[in-house]
């Protein structure tokens, strides 16, 4: 193999700084995605568990159907073909966001149902002879120890979405990979580009699975 690897086209300005601006733009969207997405999870949790039953089927059937189907799709659908059916126009920016959301919103519904369900009914009850009403049992008794023990897997979840942030490159949003697809264009050095692309993920990511190993253990409650 005769190719000669360049890695100063890395450091110049012009992939540097759309590499910057893809990287915020990143970790934005992520942070935007994980905050909607764990509102949606809670509630289809607390709508599979305590709703109305015709409720919890639809939340399980929402659950499931993002679950069981590949995020790109999701997204695709989002951008092309929910605007024909609604008339609703979404631009790239919000179909993108909607599509994370409602994905990651999915896995963490049945993250926080196996973390909710996971509280013994000793404690319910205990709470319940103490005087503790429902409402009061869930937020002071259960979440708080359920919430313990899914924060790993809460982890996971944002860790997917940092990573899953690159299908919105497909639909032009202007992340990360999207800069770096298009440098690729201009200059025809995918292997140093790309290898770069993907260190820049490994250091986002990495140093997020690590801290919430540490806050796990921290947080870890007794005989878990």
């Amino acid at each position: 193999m005769n190719y000669k690897w360049d890695w100063g086209i890395v450091f110049t300005s012009d992939t540097f700084n759309p590499l910057l601006i893809g990287l915020e733009f990143t970790l934005g969207v992520s942070v935007i995605c994980l905050v909607l997405g764990n509102i949606l999870g809670l509630a289809a949790a607390m709508g599979r568990l305590y709703a109305w039953k015709p409720l919890g089927i639809l939340v399980y059937v929402y659950v499931d159907f993002f679950r069981t189907t590949p995020a790109l799709v999701q997204l695709i659908w989002i951008f092309y073909v929910l605007p024909i059916v609604t008339g609703i126009d979404f631009g790239p920016v919000e179909a993108g966001i909607i599509a994370l959301s409602l994905n990651a919103g999915a896995f963490l519904a049945e993250i926080y149902r196996g973390g909710l369900q996971s509280i013994g009914a000793a404690q319910r009850e205990a709470s319940h002879v103490l005087g503790l009403s429902r409402i009061q049992t869930l937020r002071y008794v259960v979440f708080p120890q359920a919430f313990r023990r899914v924060l790993p897997a809460i982890t996971n979840v944002l860790i997917s979405l940092l990573k899953d942030t690159s299908l919105l490159s497909v639909i032009a949003v202007s992340e990360i990979t999207y800069q770096i697809t298009n440098r690729v264009a201009a200059t025809y050095r995918p292997l140093e580009l790309y290898t770069a692309l993907a260190v820049v993920y490994f250091v986002i990511t990495y140093p997020i699975s690590l801290g919430a190993g540490a806050l796990e253990r921290r947080l870890r409650l007794p005989g878990m």
